[in-house]
């Protein structure tokens, strides 16, 4: 499978510290509720392992979803 991108939107606002402790994924929007995170990931794996850390960190998932591909 090649590399792919997606969003991720977890719930609540990520702290400074946290966010700069995210390697490659982008900050898109964080607001009070939510907070978008945008990366890519060269494979399923990959976005697992990602995933996980987010969730050792304690933080909770809200939706995940492959972006499509530009044409």
């Amino acid at each position: 499978m090649a590399a792919a991108q997606y969003e991720i939107v977890v719930r609540g606002r990520l702290g400074s510290a946290l966010v700069h402790s995210l390697a490659d994924v982008e900050v898109l929007s964080s607001g009070g509720d939510a907070t978008c995170l945008c990366g890519w990931f060269r494979d399923q794996s990959a976005l697992q392992g990602f995933l996980r850390s987010l969730g050792d960190l304690g933080v909770e998932l809200s939706s995940v979803r492959r972006l499509p591909e530009a044409p």
